[in-house]
């Protein structure tokens, strides 16, 4: 005679409320089996069923989260029962992510690339925003169904790859490559924004769209460097936003602790602020995802309303930016927008990644893909190219 002989009568019991205790000695008195209330606990854990009672409620009632500090795990523990917990907010600490990846890259020697002249004075700029690695965009209530997983992921990095070769194969070597990233690269954590509070299909654990993002985002930016057609290389990459925040920036800092223990010429900058400003030549270049990880209440518009120009001009005259050209760029709104003022350009850049059901329920198909600029130094004459992926459909026969 086993436990599990007397599941369903037992069950029925724990639905009433009794305790472990209680149907321990039910099990004795009616029942003539003896058994530990341990063990009863770890039977219903064994079939997926835990084990709800009071005892159980009085414990969790009594335990505070701590607010002053981080945790990951707690054991409450009474008379009559012990708990461990598991706090599912609690993002992966930066030191243990940084020692890993240390411990990963061990006695890494420098690669030499070639630091070849400019054949021109100008600038190679690819921008991507919104990468949302990890979203599901083929839920069971989407309206239009498309693929994105690590393999479409990958694809679309490769397309920026290949953009960037071809316009070194046509203009020559560049002063330096750019590649900015905009923010919301991956699309949250345990199925929520990092901001909280909003619910989000996801085809990933935390786990994979890190991992996805980590691998194919460094394995991109190698092989640009390995292209040798800059003396200098920057990536950038936005962490105040309102999905990813510091779940994308662990991914970032792990991508800068590798790259930049394989290169002298490389700069991996990751921006903590809602927006930060960089300098070329006559440009300044203002970055910003469009809506940040705690504060904003409203995002920054796809057009520019009389708001957030006073709120751009205030920052440009806060930081003392004298630039001849400034540009203000941002992602957010998945859409490609552009307005021009006398002192600066306003650019909505459009999503990596294809459309959300959310997107697709309120606004039908919407596009997706990255834009590419060359920049000359002195001059505002920039070539700017949107490049648009091709959207991969399910259900289709």
């Amino acid at each position: 005679m086993k436990i599990r002989d007397f599941y369903s009568e037992i069950k029925e019991l724990k639905n009433q409320g009794y305790s472990s205790v209680k149907i321990r000695d039910w099990l004795k008195e009616e029942k003539g089996f003896s058994v530990n209330e341990r063990s009863i606990r770890r039977f219903f854990q064994k079939k997926g069923d835990s084990f709800s009672n009071t005892a159980v409620e009085n414990t969790l009632g009594s335990f505070n989260m701590p607010e002053d500090q981080p945790w990951s795990t707690a054991w409450l523990k009474s008379k009559e029962v012990s708990l461990k917990i598991n706090n599912p907010q609690q993002v992966l600490d930066l030191e243990d992510i940084t020692e890993a990846v240390k411990e990963g890259i061990g006695d890494i020697k420098k690669i030499k690339t070639s630091n070849p002249s400019a054949t021109n004075k100008k600038a190679l700029r690819a921008v991507i925003s919104d990468a949302h690695v990890g979203m599901d965009t083929n839920t069971d209530d989407a309206v239009f169904g498309f693929k994105y997983n690590e393999k479409v992921f990958k694809k679309h990095l490769s397309v920026v790859f290949e953009n960037i070769k071809e316009k070194i194969d046509v203009h020559g070597n560049f002063d330096v490559i750019v590649v900015d990233d905009l923010g919301d690269n991956l699309d949250g954590y345990n199925g929520e924004t990092t901001r909280g509070g909003h619910k989000l299909p996801q085809n990933m654990s935390n786990k994979e769209s890190w991992k996805t993002y980590v691998k194919h985002k460094l394995n991109t930016c190698v092989n640009i460097v390995m292209l040798g057609a800059a003396s200098r290389y920057e990536f950038r990459s936005v962490s105040n936003d309102n999905h990813a925040g510091d779940w994308g920036y662990t991914a970032n800092y792990a991508i800068k602790l590798i790259i930049e223990s394989m290169f002298d010429n490389v700069e991996y900058i990751i921006l903590e602020k809602h927006m930060e400003h960089f300098f070329y030549g006559d440009h300044a270049f203002l970055l910003a995802h469009g809506k940040d990880k705690k504060n904003m209440f409203k995002n920054m518009p796809l057009q520019l309303n009389d708001k957030f120009s006073n709120l751009i001009r205030q920052y440009i005259d806060h930081y003392e930016i004298k630039s001849k050209y400034i540009h203000v760029d941002k992602g957010d709104l998945h859409q490609v927008g552009y307005n021009k003022e006398p002192k600066f350009d306003y650019r909505n850049y459009m999503s990596f990644a294809p459309p959300s059901p959310w997107i697709q329920a309120n606004f039908g198909v919407s596009y997706c893909g990255f834009s590419i600029q060359i920049i000359p130094k002195h001059s505002n004459q920039i070539q700017h190219t949107d490049v648009f992926f091709d959207l991969q459909k399910i259900g289709i026969k």
